[in-house]
């Protein structure tokens, strides 16, 4: 599933490209990817809307249109959304299509379904989950007492507080992993058996790992349009996320794999204690 990162590059390739865009027409297909309208309800409410913005909470976007309105995408497993000119061959399981007034499109395609797609008016309660998610990683609010506040009591596990979303959005299991390495915890650590200075360790690295993702994967508007949103993104820097069995890049000992929260966790048994 997408994390932050790879949305974020969604974002600012893509909002450049509709900024001032005004919608033509919409074709939807009548499927569960449309979360809270029909494919006709759709279309009546973004036929003629111009996108004024685009942004981002956690790991979903929030298209903004001139009268306020709200599209909100969330991506799932395998969703992709990009800008082509019109006429561009059409792939399997795509799904919607806004036709842009300068013969472009934009395009969601998900062959997997599991993403979704909200539409709100100005004014109406979003229900698409973003309002309960936390801070993003660059709050300025996130700090140790944040941090205590919200997972100091916890008995489960750390690697599990930072994939819940009401508590930092956006971070997922590739990041996870990657974080707790940076900051040097054990994923197995229970949150209430953190000390002071492990909370201000991750105070440092959620930011400091998150943004060394979103630069790893820019990429250029081109290049993202030929991977049809799919690769742009580069797994080479990862430290342990996926490399059980092979050297710590820390102190050389191998790094191990479990299960915690039912996701595939990599650390180093060196290097990150409880």
């Amino acid at each position: 599933m997408p994390e932050l990162p790879e949305i974020e590059t969604v974002r600012r390739v893509v909002g450049p490209q509709l900024l001032g865009r005004t919608v033509v027409s919409v074709r939807a297909a009548d499927n569960k990817v449309l979360a809270n309208t029909t494919p006709d309800g759709l279309s009546g409410m973004l036929t003629g809307r111009r996108f004024a913005s685009m942004g981002r909470r956690g790991k979903a976007l929030v298209l903004t249109d001139d009268l306020g309105g709200r599209t909100v995408i969330r991506f799932g497993m395998t969703g992709q959304l990009y800008v082509c000119p019109r006429g561009t061959e059409e792939e399997r399981h795509t799904h919607e299509v806004f036709f842009l007034d300068d013969g472009t499109e934009l395009r969601y395609v998900d062959p997997r379904r599991f993403g979704r797609i909200w539409h709100f008016r100005s004014g109406e309660t979003d229900t698409s989950g973003i309002e309960g998610l936390g801070i993003e990683p660059d709050d300025p609010a996130l700090d140790s007492g944040y941090l205590e506040a919200r997972i100091g009591r916890r008995g489960t596990t750390v690697k599990e507080a930072l994939l819940d979303q009401s508590v930092v959005a956006g971070i997922g299991n590739i990041w996870s992993d990657e974080i707790l390495f940076e900051a040097g915890i054990c994923p197995l650590t229970p949150c209430r058996e953190l000390t002071g200075e492990q909370l201000e360790r991750l105070v440092h690295a959620i930011p400091e790992k998150i943004a060394f993702a979103v630069e790893s994967n820019a990429v250029s508007s081109g290049d993202y349009l030929a991977g049809k949103s799919r690769k742009y993104y580069d797994m080479s820097p990862l430290k342990v996320y996926g490399r059980s069995g092979e050297a710590c890049p820390r102190c050389g000992t191998a790094i191990v794999r479990n299960t915690v929260g039912g996701r595939s966790t990599c650390w180093c048994p060196m290097c990150q204690t409880r």
